[in-house]
């Protein structure tokens, strides 16, 4: 499946990978990285905190991610990169989407939300608090 495809087949659904929690970001990364990138595992809940930040702050902890992903830290994001966000205000557990392209300073990204539980969708996602990406292999 391509990441075109993906967005198209989930846009406006609920996606709940693990049936934990409810539709929240990570259960999107998750059938994104089965259906597109063809991982067929997961490590399951993040590392330290259950969020999604864990992607990317405990990176080295997890077995998986690291065997499937390098971490990117120079910000150059190419489309179907995993961007990772840390906590805020109102979030402790970081957010975590698809990146699909720049709009001036902010990402496209393919993502849902947790806490609203409103299903995937394209949206515009600031850098603020962005702490870096994922890529595939």
């Amino acid at each position: 499946m391509t990441i075109e495809e993906f967005v198209k087949k989930n846009t406006g659904k609920k996606v709940d990978y693990d049936g934990v929690f409810g539709a929240q970001c990570v259960d999107l990364f998750r059938q994104y990285a089965l259906d597109v990138l063809g991982i067929p595992e997961h490590t399951g809940s993040c590392a330290t905190s259950g969020g999604a930040k864990d992607l990317y702050l405990d990176y080295n902890k997890m077995p998986l991610e690291k065997k499937y992903f390098s971490k990117i830290t120079n910000k150059s994001f190419v489309p179907g990169d995993v961007l990772v966000w840390d906590e805020s205000g109102t979030n402790k557990f970081g957010h975590v989407a698809i990146y699909l392209g720049s709009l001036n300073n902010d990402f496209i990204v393919f993502e849902q939300n947790g806490i609203t539980q409103d299903g995937a969708k394209i949206a515009l996602r600031s850098r603020e608090r962005l702490l870096g990406g994922l890529r595939k292999k």
